[in-house]
């Protein structure tokens, strides 16, 4: 990818990561499903 086509990287608040984070712990379904419904990687919980 050169400079021009590369995407900005997305910053979360602090709140949004906590709240993120605090679903995922807190619920039976897959992190990976808790990723993909909040529109974040996998990687980023």
């Amino acid at each position: 990818m050169n400079e021009q086509t590369k995407k900005p990287n997305k910053s979360y608040t602090s709140e949004f990561k906590e709240s993120a984070v605090k679903l995922a712990n807190d619920t039976d379904q897959p992190v990976s499903q808790t990723a993909r419904e909040l529109g974040v990687n996998v990687n980023t919980l």
